[in-house]
């Protein structure tokens, strides 16, 4: 397989993420060079402005160019994330069965590339397999289980199908699970589109794991990772001795307050060497999210307001200095507290981003 057949990537994101979707485009256009991304867009706003862009590399679907009357109905039951995500494995399936690409890898619309994903799609075809999974690599410790009982094993940010039958048979499944069942809840072990995941290691030979450390690297799991830069200023993760570049991060979870902050996610902000790594991450992320968004003011009055968090829910209640010490006593609550407003917290303006 020569290496253009190999970028091939689908995403699907609408109007409210057409920022995070742009800067995503950016960073493979910086990182990759020649590729097809499948852009599928969730409403006629983000259909508009990207036809007018003409986005080199991308080819430009409407989400309505998928829908079969069983998803139509089912639309009509579940929330627009609910359905975003049921709709998943149907944009993967469109794009090999309609456009005959021999292998398609999905991507979140808020994902980063920092450096290539070459090496981590060809780890899936020299292990002579069909489909790529990333793991959240949550950190061992007392709330593993929980972690993984909650949330799955794998993640969908970054999932790799072969145009083969092996590759077709794990996402027609991936198909009728989500059809039937996909809610933002967790119940009889599934949990949206994800927790099915789980069981196709057991069920199928064709599934491959990622070794690469560099894939997968998010809120979640960014504490147990030392960074480090090159003298070509690229970013190396590094865990237990194996260092791998930087490939990807996931930027989920990251609100928009209303008192011009931004509210990260990041599972724990008091982890040693944090602010370095917060720095060189959403430093460079954000600062393209907010370039992207003046374009998108100027260029087509498109604004995020609607995005907009309050921010006493970060604030306040149960981050609340006085209901963290409340919970797990005056040193360990007052350490949670100072470091989840130092490190989880970004504030903005229309110039500047302060990282502390």
């Amino acid at each position: 397989m020569i290496q253009q057949e190999k970028m091939v990537f689908c995403t699907l994101f609408d109007s409210n993420y057409l920022d995070r979707g742009l800067v995503l485009y950016e960073s493979m256009r910086k990182h990759i060079g020649s590729f097809r991304l499948y852009i599928f867009a969730f409403d006629e706003k983000a259909f508009e402005i990207l036809s007018h862009m003409k986005l080199k590399y991308v080819v430009l679907l409407s989400i309505e160019e998928i829908i079969t009357e069983a998803l139509r109905q089912v639309r009509q039951e579940r929330t627009r994330t609910e359905f975003c995500w049921t709709c998943t494995p149907f944009v993967i399936g469109h794009v090999l069965q309609t456009y005959h690409e021999k292998l398609c890898t999905y991507i979140d619309a808020d994902t980063f590339f920092f450096s290539s994903p070459a090496g981590a799609i060809e780890e899936i075809l020299a292990h002579g397999c069909s489909v790529g999974l990333v793991e959240h690599r949550f950190e061992r410790d007392s709330m593993y289980g929980s972690c993984i009982f909650d949330n799955g094993k794998y993640c969908i940010q970054f999932n790799t199908f072969l145009n083969d039958n092996a590759g077709m048979q794990v996402l027609k499944e991936w198909e009728e699970d989500c059809l039937n069942w996909c809610y933002y809840r967790c119940e009889d072990g599934r949990l949206g589109d994800q927790k099915y995941t789980d069981k196709w290691k057991q069920s199928y030979s064709c599934v491959h794991e990622s070794e690469n450390l560099g894939v997968g690297a998010a809120p979640w799991n960014l504490h147990q990772y030392r960074i480090s830069r090159n003298k070509d200023r690229e970013i190396y993760m590094e865990y237990r001795g194996r260092k791998y570049p930087l490939v990807f991060y996931h930027f989920e979870g990251m609100k928009y307050l209303d008192n011009g902050s931004i509210y990260l996610s990041i599972w724990k902000p008091e982890a040693g060497g944090m602010g370095r790594k917060i720095r060189l991450i959403y430093g460079a992320y954000i600062r393209r999210v907010l370039s992207v968004r003046m374009f998108l003011a100027r260029a087509y009055h498109v604004t995020f307001e609607q995005m907009q968090v309050d921010h006493t829910l970060y604030f306040e209640g149960e981050r609340s200095f006085k209901q963290l010490c409340k919970e797990q006593g005056v040193l360990d609550g007052s350490r949670k507290w100072f470091y989840n407003r130092r490190n989880n917290i970004v504030f903005v303006n229309k110039k500047a981003v302060k990282l502390r």
